[in-house]
């Protein structure tokens, strides 16, 4: 039986790439003010994954034809569309912590960055794996359902550095 990975293992392994990459070192002071933020930010994703999980099911989505998408793509554009609203509101979580904080965003905009290529993986995880179950015709994904999901992850990639393009 294969095991999913929760949220926390793919906040793990994005801080261990983040690790690697030189990050810089705090103050004992803005190290309390980096532990604030990143509970915030975890509260705050914590929530985005339990309502995430709640949803039963995706609107079906068309394609520029107005026909209807196969199950796994609908499923995709759905898991797209709520990328297109949490990820921007992670982000503005982080905003809110560090101008409640009064710091600036730089020296902790790791704390979000690890926690929205997360989701994203997270996001991705999701419509691999429910998106087949939406589909009864399908037993393993194919090319169609591949393409879906790199589509998905690049798209998602996408908002979250747009999104962190804007701090």
């Amino acid at each position: 039986m294969n095991e999913q990975a929760s949220i926390i293992d793919f906040l793990s392994a994005s801080l261990r790439g983040l690790d690697s990459s030189g990050q810089t070192i705090l103050t004992p002071a803005q190290q309390k003010v980096s532990d604030d933020i990143a509970a915030a930010l975890d509260a705050e994703l914590g929530e985005m994954v339990r309502e995430l999980e709640s949803v039963a099911s995706c609107q079906q989505d068309t394609d520029e034809s107005g026909a209807p998408l196969p199950p796994f793509e609908a499923f995709c554009m759905g898991v797209r569309s709520i990328g297109d609203s949490l990820l921007p509101h992670l982000v503005q979580s982080f905003r809110a912590g560090c101008t409640e904080a009064g710091v600036p965003y730089e020296p902790f905009l790791w704390l979000v960055r690890a926690r929205a290529d997360a989701f994203a993986a997270y996001l991705l995880q999701i419509a691999q794996v429910h998106g087949l179950a939406f589909d009864d015709t399908l037993t393993s994904m194919g090319k169609n359902e591949q393409i879906a999901l790199a589509n998905l992850g690049a798209y998602l990639r996408g908002v979250m550095q747009r999104e962190l393009d804007t701090l």
